[in-house]
């Protein structure tokens, strides 16, 4: 995860913290976070916001399992070649990584570049679902309206 972060961490560097979960019997399926957000302000000001979360997780968790096993089976029938090629349809890799936008952590194949960003998973999940259905990819540069004329 680091090594594909290169924005976030330098080569040889690594996260200056560590996260701990740890299951108590006594709050069953409640799930309590405590999470802080430190920033820098104006005249060197701090701020901290603080937020304190009690949920129960599994009823976190059951639609976005669902969800998965729906795009999972999904991505599982759709199959890919170019339009000029008489070449034999490809499906996706086993290890879909486009579902990577519903994961912490996202597994890729070998030698594929892991993608951190939420915002760019979801895009791709959205361009693959319009393709199915025969739309253009979704850009959002709207270079015809930055134009100089």
């Amino acid at each position: 995860m680091v090594a594909a972060n290169d924005l976030l961490y330098k080569k040889g560097e690594h996260p200056d913290h560590t996260i701990v979960i740890k299951y108590v019997p006594s709050v069953g399926d409640s799930k309590r976070a405590i999470d802080e957000y430190y920033s820098e302000i104006f005249m060197n000001g701090r701020q901290t916001f603080s937020i304190y979360n009690v949920c129960e997780d599994s009823l976190l968790a059951t639609p976005l399992m669902i969800d998965l096993v729906i795009m999972a089976e999904l991505f599982s029938r759709i199959r890919i070649r170019k339009k000029s090629s008489q070449a034999d349809y490809s499906k996706f890799h086993p290890v879909l990584s486009i579902l990577s936008y519903m994961l912490k952590a996202p597994m890729t194949p070998p030698g594929t570049p892991v993608v951190n960003s939420l915002a760019k998973q979801r895009a791709a999940v959205e361009n693959i679902l319009r393709a199915c259905v025969g739309l253009q990819p979704n850009h959002d540069m709207g270079l015809e309206h930055r134009l100089l004329r």
